[in-house]
C-alpha cells in the first residue's frame, strides 16, 4: 500500500442546496480534513437511500449546503493523528451507518449481549415472514430470510419491486411474490400459512398504510420491525396491536461483531444487492427518480464513472 497520495484542494461535490429542490454538481468543493479521530475516503461509490429522502425533504433539518449518502465506498487518503494503526492509507473501505461507535458505552454494551444459541429447528421451513417494500433494503431481507430457513413471501405495491423479487439467486428466490393491493393476497397470505399468520413482517416502505396493513398478516405475537419512515409517522390499528399482543420494533444497525458475522454470511451465502449506477451527471436529480420509483434496486452514484 502507498504511504503517501496526493490529496487535491477542491473536489467535485453533488450538493443539496435547496430542501425538495435536486442536487447541484459542484466542481470546487473544498476537500474536507481529517480531525485527529478520523480517515479521509476517496469516495468511489455512495448509495442513495431513504435518509437521503429524508434530508432532500428537509425532515431531519440538517444544515445546507449537504453532501448525500451515509453509505459510501472508496480508499483511505488521510489519517488523523489520533487513528489506530491498523488503518493505512491506500485501505478499501465501505462506511457503515455507524454512531461514534466505541464498544464501551450502555449501548454498545448493550449490542453486544448474548442471549444465547437458538436451536436451528426453531428456524425451519414453519418459520414464515413477510418482506414488503421490495427495494435495495427489501431484496437483501429476502436473501437473508431465505438463507435463514424462513419461508418467505415478497410483498410490493409496484412492477419494479416484484420484479426485482423475481430477480435474486435462484436459490434465495422467496416462496410467494404477491402484490399488495391484489384483492386475492390477503387470501394467499392465509393459505399459505394455513390460517396461522406470519411470524414477521418486515415493512421496508414508506408508504403510510403498509405498516398497519402487515401487523394484520401477523400471527398472535408476530413480529413487525419497521424500517422505513411514513410520512405521518406509525399507525396502528389498537384493538390488532393489543388483542393479538403484536411486537413493534425498529431497526438501525447491530454491533461491529453483527456487522462482521454478517459480511462473513453474506459471502456464504451467495447474497447479492441490486444496483442501479449513476454518473454524478445523471445523479442531480436522484431524489426525485427515487420518489418515482424509477430505480431498480439501490440508486448508487459511482464517481469518476464514463
Amino acid at each position: 500500500m502507498s504511504a503517501h497520495v496526493t490529496v487535491p484542494q477542491t473536489m467535485k461535490a453533488l450538493r443539496l442546496v435547496e430542501f425538495h429542490k435536486n442536487y447541484t454538481l459542484l466542481h470546487d468543493v473544498p476537500v474536507p480534513k481529517p480531525k485527529p479521530d478520523e480517515v479521509l475516503i476517496r469516495v468511489a461509490a455512495a448509495g442513495f437511500c431513504h435518509t437521503d429522502l429524508m434530508v432532500y425533504h428537509g425532515i431531519t433539518q440538517v444544515s445546507l449546503p449537504f453532501i448525500g449518502s451515509h453509505e459510501p465506498a472508496g480508499t483511505i487518503v488521510g489519517l488523523g493523528s489520533d487513528v489506530p494503526e491498523i488503518w493505512h492509507i491506500g485501505d478499501r473501505v465501505g462506511v457503515t451507518n455507524f454512531m461514534d461507535p466505541c464498544q464501551g458505552c450502555n449501548g454498545c454494551k448493550w449490542a453486544m449481549q448474548s442471549l444465547g444459541s437458538l436451536d436451528p429447528r426453531f428456524c425451519d421451513n414453519r418459520t414464515m415472514c413477510g418482506i414488503i417494500g421490495i427495494g435495495g433494503l427489501g431484496i437483501l431481507g429476502i436473501q437473508f430470510a431465505k438463507a435463514r430457513g424462513y419461508r418467505v413471501m415478497a410483498i410490493d405495491n409496484h412492477e419494479v419491486g416484484l420484479k426485482l423479487a423475481s430477480g435474486v439467486p435462484s436459490h434465495l428466490q422467496p416462496d410467494l411474490i404477491l402484490k399488495l393491493d391484489d384483492p386475492e393476497t390477503i387470501q394467499k397470505i392465509s393459505d399459505f400459512t394455513d390460517g396461522i399468520g406470519l411470524k414477521a413482517t418486515i415493512v421496508c416502505t414508506s408508504d403510510d398504510a403498509a405498516n398497519d396493513w402487515a401487523a394484520q398478516r401477523l400471527q398472535p405475537r408476530g413480529v413487525l420491525v419497521a424500517a422505513g419512515f411514513p410520512e405521518h409517522g406509525l399507525k396502528f390499528d389498537p384493538m390488532n396491536l393489543i388483542l393479538r399482543e403484536i411486537f413493534v420494533k425498529g431497526t438501525v444497525h447491530g454491533s461491529m461483531d453483527e456487522t462482521r458475522e454478517m459480511m462473513e454470511f453474506v459471502v456464504q451465502h451467495g447474497i447479492r444487492s441490486h444496483l442501479t449506477l449513476l454518473t454524478m451527471e445523471e445523479a442531480e436529480d436522484i431524489a426525485a427518480k427515487s420518489e418515482a420509483h424509477a430505480f431498480t434496486g439501490r440508486p448508487v452514484v459511482k464517481i469518476g464513472m464514463h
